[in-house]
């Protein structure tokens, strides 16, 4: 059987190494896609720590899944003309008959199959094989780097700024402004014209995070005076009306919510494991307030984030370019906090 190189993780929490592995044949329903551009980052380093599955059934696996690269290979009942086609990846791997598949808010499918990378072999490497209907169509004028940045660091965005109602009266503020969701929510969000509102916590991150856009601002959370600093931040001193927590500190988030603004909606994207938010219920009520989960993206909305991407609406953070040899080392540095912006893989 034909080999390829790969990034493999033998146990959740383990160390990831390159080794040579059979490629994989598309089965029914598949398609096999040359990957040429993988994502690295804190998701995926959060799966390779267990923090979607820890099920030691699931391993040795090979994770990645923000990815876009050209079919190669198609499994039977898949039209063979998809071949030379370029796709990005949808994360999820989903029932397609659920009521939530069938209205297209695949994100919610209640018959839900794990995720791409962690329940199946991911792209760190070679190439990967994943059902046919989650390889989403690539526009022209997008590049394979940008397409994988796409898949989940722009889609999320998009999905977090439906969610949360963005429009152009909205003052948006985003903790972790600098990172790989953060930077491209307060690119979307300006899209609607909304003022972002960027929160991080050393110099080069919030010097970063401006470039967003002009409609952006950096606030350092950092210190006693975060809840003051976002008030005065705000046009007219009333507080940030959507707040979107990309991080998961307790204390920066019960900063933010004493900020809100009245009417004003907090949206929470990570599954933060053993935190809990506690606010009082009368809180809620006086200032008209809602807490919102945000849970990836739809089919659609990745391929809207393509769309964003290729006509040059968003700009994608790609950063550093990675071998297969070089993924390893990189999440040891994601684990540091020594990064900043998107790795990406091209194997």
């Amino acid at each position: 059987m034909p080999s390829q190189r790969a990034v493999v993780l033998d146990e959740w929490g383990g160390e990831l190494a390159v080794e040579t592995v059979d490629r994989p044949e598309p089965a029914p329903g598949e398609v096999r896609v040359d990957v040429r551009a993988c994502g690295v980052n804190r998701t995926i380093e959060n799966a390779v720590q267990g923090g979607l599955s820890d099920d030691p059934g699931l391993t040795p696996r090979i994770p990645g899944h923000e990815f876009a690269g050209v079919v190669d290979a198609v499994g039977d009942g898949v039209d063979p003309d998809r071949v030379g086609e370029h796709v990005l990846a949808y994360f999820y791997l989903t029932c397609n008959e659920c009521d939530a598949c069938r209205r297209g808010d695949t994100n919610q499918c209640t018959d839900f199959g794990g995720w791409f990378g962690v329940n199946r072999d991911g792209a760190y490497a070679e190439t990967a094989v994943l059902p046919a209907e989650n390889a989403l169509p690539l526009p022209d004028g997008a590049s394979f780097a940008a397409g994988a940045v796409a898949a989940d660091g722009v889609a999320t965005p998009i999905h977090v700024c439906d969610r949360a109602d963005v429009r152009d009266d909205d003052t948006v503020l985003v903790i972790g402004g600098a990172g790989r969701i953060g930077y491209h929510l307060a690119q979307v969000a300006g899209l609607r014209g909304a003022h972002v509102l960027a929160a991080d916590v050393t110099d080069d991150r919030l010097a970063h995070a401006e470039t967003a856009g002009e409609h952006v601002t950096a606030v350092d959370a950092r210190g006693d005076n975060f809840a003051e600093a976002l008030v005065a931040a705000t046009p007219h001193g009333d507080g940030p009306t959507v707040v979107v927590d990309t991080v998961g500190d307790l204390d920066t988030l019960y900063d933010a919510w004493d900020a809100l603004a009245m009417g004003g909606r907090v949206v929470s994207l990570t599954t933060h494991h053993d935190r809990a938010f506690d606010a009082p219920m009368k809180a809620y009520v006086v200032k008209e307030a809602a807490f919102i989960g945000s849970r990836y993206a739809t089919r659609d909305e990745v391929v809207r984030a393509a769309r964003l991407v290729a006509d040059g609406r968003v700009d994608a953070d790609a950063g550093e370019s990675l071998s297969l040899d070089e993924v390893p080392d990189y999440h040891r540095r994601l684990r540091a906090g020594e990064t900043s912006g998107t790795g990406v893989l091209v194997p």
